[in-house]
């Protein structure tokens, strides 16, 4: 098998090389007339004069029948002086070779037989240098430059210029051309004034709205961008604008916007062309969803971009012939490594990067084109036709965009495709989860009661700390259990928000009663900062997104403090949770929300499933609470929820939905399940925290509203009678026991087994108790006579409640 596949790599392989090699082969049959090189000398003949008989007709004048070639024009000769140095009768070739000769002179004789008198002489190709015309007629001799402040003019392809030719007469012409390096066949044509603006208007039909559909496109991949966040349309769009400079950078434009702009191929065009090729080789890759996951390829991509940067740094260093030899070896490059690079992917996935390989073959052809021309050595020719290549090389941008787009939006449709397959596939796990939540939950409780039936019997030195590991691995199992589960109803839209009027006061009690133990247990400094503020969100999901973020700024900090606090922020409020722990990374920051994503510091050594961020990035959705974030690595992190403030005062409001539940401490030894009396009042969303003695929470230091404990925890503890006394000043105190148990003053008993009618009955009664303080109208007097009324199975004042509660 490991043959079989070597094998089928070679072949591939094999296959893409022979793919490249017959393509190049392909183009070189394709352009065979596209060539330069030096002057080739032809045999002495004589040419003709050039009859002008038709007024609507081009005539090319860079012809041996008509014309000498262009003789090269030697350092001390002078335009002025042209008639007297060549014999008329001395022919040249038609490819001038301005490497060797910076000028050179074309001699042509014209003879008008129209009635016509107003001509012009067009050249084409913007990269000759001023060039000039010599007429000698009847009436003398003068000279006329394709510059605009000679009554030239200026056309898609090239610089004319105004010529009055008498009718009948004859002429004799020698136009000088000037350049540098390369340059394509100079085409030189001349025609009646009321024929070069129709061809003039023909050829800006063409070509302007080429410039605006590649514009529009650019701008259109641009938008995409934006709304999309895919890098492919950026660097589409940013590749396809490059090209168009370099399109134009050559054509009539910088002549009209430019006054006297020389077209040297200087340090700029070089710089034009590697980032052209640098744009396109990131287009490719980006398409291609080439990264550093992505291995051989990876590497490939990336060696030709450094190859680019260094043929542009050597260019400084070279000259004009090694620069083009260079650039002609990059861009073979560039096409191997994108054409190769489609081909694989086309035989291992197929379907839009075959069109994608599709889109390359324009560029390849017209670049292959320019890359020939610069090469390979010329052919002679007997006469020069006009080239449009600054015309259908728009065109050809515009087939090898239109191309891409449509293989773009193929790619659009099948990556929809497999999100609409992996959402369906999100949701039908999460239902799953969320259905079977209960099946899950009872084998974790059960091990619960279990490990809490075991400890009496555990009483070796050696087996304690066993023990205190299995507590403990339980105890991790069954929060990372609870998260997974909250984040499934999330993601099944099982969750729904219930918007009211909530006061931050309330929800930052619960918080600090909650984490104060846990913060001290690291020996950090955890504050809060009380609000007297109203918002607009539910309560229980807004406690629950920042019991979230409080357990994970605890968790990542080793020292330090933890806060909590709000601030206005226009019309919302905005509560910060800052701690100096480890911080995220700005390489994590990019999916730290993701589901099961932690940054990479101490991952290690922090407990939990990594889910907690994910649903506090779910509940900030469903709530429409944005969330931010600003961390620093080392230093620590803050995150920030914004949540829409009201002026309206929650203590106005009567409504049941908005009472608010007291936390409470519940000392037992006994299993904490959901039948218990902790399980009953987390049903009631009371925030519940389980201590095994009195002792252990008197040294807690909680703040919590009621007290509720077993009589043989809170009766048989060894703490002085005043201390216990002192509790009833603090909390509401609640002693499950006999009826004949003598407890403390002011302590509340509940009769054995409790029910639920007692329990809502003392919730009122915290509840009522809370708010007479909180509006002065209770004395310690008053408290200590209904704690008193109130012993034993909730009696007298508290039966009041009990009754109410039960209608």
């Amino acid at each position: 098998m490991y043959r079989r596949y070597r094998y089928r790599q070679l072949f591939r392989g094999q296959y893409i090389f022979r793919f490249c090699i017959a393509l190049v082969c392909c183009l070189g049959v394709l352009t065979p007339d596209l060539v330069q090189a030096g002057p080739v000398g032809l045999p002495d003949q004589g040419y003709s004069p050039l009859q002008l008989t038709q007024a609507d007709v081009r005539y090319p004048l860079a012809s041996l029948a008509h014309s000498s070639g262009f003789v090269p024009v030697l350092t001390d000769w002078r335009l002025e002086n042209a008639m007297t140095y060549v014999a008329a009768q001395k022919t040249y070739s038609l490819e001038p070779d301005f490497k060797r000769h910076r000028s050179y002179w074309l001699y042509t004789q014209v003879k008008n037989d129209t009635e016509n008198r107003n001509w012009v002489v067009h050249v084409s190709n913007f990269a000759f240098l001023r060039p000039r015309v010599l007429i000698n007629g009847p009436d003398g001799q003068r000279i006329k430059t394709f510059q605009q402040d000679d009554s030239a003019d200026i056309n898609t392809i090239g610089r004319a210029v105004e010529l009055t030719l008498e009718p009948g007469e004859s002429y004799s012409m020698v136009i000088e051309l000037t350049a540098k390096d390369y340059g394509w066949y100079p085409y030189i044509a001349l025609m009646s004034e009321s024929r070069y603006q129709v061809w003039k208007t023909q050829m800006d039909v063409v070509y302007k709205p080429a410039i605006g559909i590649i514009v529009g496109m650019a701008l259109l991949g641009f938008l995409c961008w934006l709304l999309m966040a895919d890098s492919t349309f950026f660097w589409g769009a940013f590749s396809s604008l490059f090209m168009l400079f370099y399109y134009l950078e050559h054509s009539s434009l910088p002549e009209l916007f430019l006054w006297q702009y020389d077209y040297q191929k200087n340090a700029l065009f070089w710089l034009l062309v590697s980032v052209n090729i640098l744009s396109l080789l990131a287009f490719a890759a980006s398409f291609l969803q080439i990264n550093r996951r992505s291995g051989w390829w990876y590497h490939v991509f990336a060696s030709v971009a450094v190859i680019s940067v260094v043929v542009l740094v050597a260019g400084y260093f070279t000259s004009f012939s090694t620069k083009s030899f260079l650039y002609a070896f990059n861009y073979i490059l560039l096409w191997m490594v994108i054409l190769s690079s489609g081909v694989a992917k086309v035989c291992s996935e197929g379907r839009y990067y075959f069109i994608y390989i599709i889109g390359w073959l324009p560029m390849v052809l017209s670049t292959t084109q320019v890359i020939l021309f610069v090469l390979l050595p010329a052919r002679p020719v007997q006469e020069v036709m006009p080239s449009y290549k600054l015309i259908y090389v728009l065109y050809v941008q515009i087939l090898h965009m239109m191309i891409h787009a449509i293989a773009l939006i193929m790619r659009v449709k099948v990556m929809r495709q497999k999100k609409i397959e992996a959402e369906f596939i999100s949701q039908a796990k999460s239902r799953f989860i969320a259905q079977s939540s209960h099946d899950l939950r009872q084998p974790l409780h059960t091990m619960r009661l279990f490990l809490q039936s075991l400890q009496p019997y555990v009483r070796s030195p050696e087996a304690q700390p066993i023990l205190a590991g299995l507590n403990k691995t339980h105890q991790q199992m069954n929060d990372s259990f609870s998260a997974i589960m909250d984040l499934s109803k999330l993601e099944a839209g099982v969750v729904k928000a219930e918007i009211k009027a909530v006061s931050l006061m309330d929800v930052f009690s619960r918080l600090q009663n909650d984490f104060q133990w846990l913060a001290k247990e690291k020996n950090l400094r955890f504050t809060i900062h009380p609000s007297s503020v109203a918002v607009l969100t539910d309560p229980l999901l807004l406690e629950r997104m920042l019991r979230n973020l409080l357990s994970n700024a605890i968790k990542y900090t080793n020292s330090g403090r933890v806060v909590l606090g709000c601030r206005r922020r226009v019309q919302s409020i905005a509560i910060h949770v800052l701690d100096t722990g480890s911080g995220i990374s700005h390489e994590d920051q990019a999916h730290i929300f993701d589901i099961y994503q932690r940054s990479a510091v101490e991952q290690e050594s922090v407990d939990g499933a990594g889910v907690g961020l994910s649903v506090v990035k779910h509940l900030s959705v469903l709530m429409d609470h944005p969330l931010e974030m600003n961390s620093v690595a080392g230093r620590g992190s803050t995150f920030t929820v914004l949540v829409p403030q009201t002026m309206h005062s929650v203590l106005d409001q009567s409504q049941p939905s908005c009472k608010r539940m007291p936390s409470v401490a519940r000392l037992t030894q006994s299993a904490d399940g959901d039948e218990s009396i902790s399980g009953w009042l987390r049903k009631r969303n009371c925030n519940v925290r389980v201590f095994a003695s009195l002792t252990e929470f008197h040294q807690s230091g909680m703040n919590v509203d009621v007290l509720i404990g077993d009589d043989q925890l809170m009766i048989g503890e060894p703490l002085p009678t005043e201390i216990k006394n002192k509790l009833a000043d603090q909390y509401v105190v609640a002693c499950v026991c006999d009826s004949g148990v003598q407890l403390p003053e002011r302590w509340v008993g509940l009769s054995p087994p409790v029910l639920p009618s007692q329990l809502r009955a003392l919730l009122n009664y915290v509840e009522r108790c809370y708010q007479s303080q909180l509006n002065n109208e209770v004395s310690p007097a008053q408290k200590y006579v209904a704690g008193q009324s109130s012993r034993h199975g909730i009696q007298s004042g508290v039966q009041t409640t009990l009754s109410e509660s039960e209608t």
